[in-house]
C-alpha cells in the first residue's frame, strides 16, 4: 500500500480533519503530476561516430549521429584540417547538439550522461539553454597502401629491400623457393637479410611483402595492404627512399613546406642520410632505429664502414649504415669479428666452440702463428687445429704445437 493510499484512508476516517487532509493529498498529487509533465531538462544524450574504410591510403570522415529524447545533431567542426589527418592520430571534433522546443540542457553532462561511441569523450557543456557542445577525440582509420617497388639489395644479394608504405608500422614477408613457402617474417623495417633461409642454390627465390599493423592497438585503426611480389631488380635505396617532399634542413630540424618539423623519419639530403628523432631534432651519435644501431656523425650524417667514435674501439657498419656483429668481411678474404656490442675483437676469440686468432688490427689470421712463444696452426677458415699432426708437428688439445 502506498503513502497516498494511507493518507486517503486517514482522511475518510477523520471527518473534517480528514477532508482537509484529503484536499492536501489531492493538491500534492496534482502538483507532482504537473511537475512531471512540465520537466524539460535533457539529461541523456548519445553521440555515435561510425568509421568506414575507403580505398587504400584514403581516410574517410566518420558518420556522426546523435540520439536522445528531445535533441538532435545540429553541426560539427573538425579542429584539425582534414588534409592533416593521419590514421590513429587523435582529431578533436566539436559537435553541437540542439534541443527541441521547450527543452533545455543542464550546464554540463558527464560521460555516463553523454555516452560517446566510436571516439573518446572529452566534455559536454551547454553553450546556451538549448545548445550542447560535445567534444570528442576521434582516431581516423585507413587501409594501408602497397609498396611501389620490391627487389634485392645491390650490395647484398640476399637482402630483400622495398619502398616504404606511408603510415605502415610493419610488414609481413613471405619467402618462396621454387614457388613453395620457405619462411614467414614480420618486420618493422623496409629491408631484411634472408641469407639464412636461401641455402639451396638449385632453387629460385622470390618474396612477397605487404604493409600491416603490428599490434592490437594499431589494428583498431589500420587494415593491412595487399601482397606485392618482388622482382629480380637490384636496388640501392636500402635505408629508405628519398621522399623528395620539398623540405629542407634548417638548423637541427627538417622543415616541411608547410612549416612543420618532420619527426621519426629518415631524410636524404644532398646524397647524405639524416635521422630526425621523435622531437624533430637531428640525431647524432649512436641511434637504435627499427631494430638496428646506426652512427650519426657530429654533423648528423649517417656513417658507413669503419667507425672509431673514441679511443681505439672500432665498429663496422654496412652500406645501409647498420652496425654489424659477428663475422664481417669488409674486403674479399679479410675477416674480422665483432662482439655482441659491435666492438672489433683482437687476440684469441672463441666462436661456436672453435678458437680463432685476430691480429692487432683485428684481422683474422690463418696458417702458422706464434703467440707468446707458442706455435699454433689455424685452418683456412681461421679455426685453430687441435689433436692432430700438421707439417710433422704434433698439436695437442690446447692447440699448442710440438715437434
Amino acid at each position: 500500500m502506498t503513502v497516498w493510499d494511507n493518507l486517503r484512508r486517514m482522511a475518510v476516517r477523520g471527518g473534517c480533519l480528514g477532508a482537509c487532509l484529503m484536499m492536501a493529498v489531492n493538491f500534492a498529487a496534482d502538483s507532482m503530476t504537473a511537475y512531471g509533465a512540465e520537466s524539460s531538462v535533457i539529461e541523456q544524450v548519445t553521440v555515435t561516430l561510425k568509421s568506414s574504410y575507403g580505398e587504400p591510403e584514403l581516410i574517410m570522415e566518420p558518420e556522426i549521429t546523435v540520439s536522445g529524447t528531445g535533441c538532435s545533431l545540429e553541426d560539427f567542426q573538425y579542429m584539425t584540417d582534414y588534409e592533416k589527418w593521419k590514421p590513429g592520430r587523435k582529431v578533436r571534433i566539436e559537435i553541437t547538439v540542439a534541443a527541441a522546443d521547450g527543452k533545455v540542457f543542464p550546464t554540463s553532462l558527464n560521460r555516463s550522461q553523454c555516452k560517446v561511441s566510436g571516439a573518446d569523450f572529452v566534455s559536454a557543456r551547454a553553450l546556451e539553454d538549448d545548445k550542447l557542445q560535445v567534444k570528442v577525440d576521434y582516431k581516423p582509420v585507413m587501409v594501408l597502401g602497397n609498396t611501389t617497388d620490391a627487389g634485392w639489395s645491390s650490395t647484398y644479394g640476399s637482402r630483400a629491400v622495398w619502398k616504404a608504405v606511408e603510415h605502415a608500422p610493419g610488414y609481413s614477408l613471405v619467402l618462396y623457393g621454387d614457388n613453395k613457402s620457405v619462411k614467414r617474417l614480420t618486420v618493422t623495417t623496409t629491408t631484411v637479410d634472408l641469407a639464412e633461409y636461401m641455402k639451396d642454390d638449385e632453387k629460385t627465390y622470390f618474396y612477397e611483402v605487404k604493409a600491416i599493423p603490428t599490434n592490437s592497438d594499431e589494428k583498431k585503426y589500420l587494415k593491412e595492404g595487399e601482397f606485392i611480389a618482388s622482382t629480380a631488380n637490384e636496388v640501392d635505396w636500402d635505408v629508405t627512399d628519398d621522399t623528395s617532399d620539398g623540405g629542407a634542413i634548417k638548423g637541427s630540424n627538417y622543415i616541411l613546406p608547410n612549416g612543420r618539423k618532420d619527426a621519426n623519419t629518415w631524410k636524404k639530403v644532398s646524397d647524405q642520410w639524416y635521422y630526425f628523432d621523435q622531437n624533430g631534432n637531428m640525431a647524432k651519435g649512436w641511434q637504435y632505429i627499427n631494430g638496428y644501431w646506426y652512427y650519426m656523425g657530429n654533423n648528423g650524417v649517417m656513417r658507413k664502414g669503419w667507425i672509431n667514435p673514441s679511443g681505439d674501439t672500432w665498429f663496422y657498419t654496412n652500406e645501409n649504415g647498420e652496425m654489424l656483429t659477428g663475422w664481417v668481411q669488409p674486403t674479399p678474404s679479410t675477416w674480422y669479428y665483432m662482439d655482441s656490442s659491435g666492438v672489433m675483437q683482437r687476440g684469441w676469440v672463441q666462436v661456436n666452440g672453435k678458437w680463432y686468432f685476430l691480429d692487432s688490427s683485428g684481422k683474422m689470421l690463418t696458417g702458422w702463428v706464434q703467440v707468446a712463444g707458442v706455435w699454433y696452426y689455424l685452418f683456412g677458415d681461421g679455426s685453430m687445429a687441435v689433436n692432430t699432426v700438421i707439417d710433422g708437428w704434433t698439436i695437442d688439445g690446447s692447440g699448442a704445437a710440438r715437434q
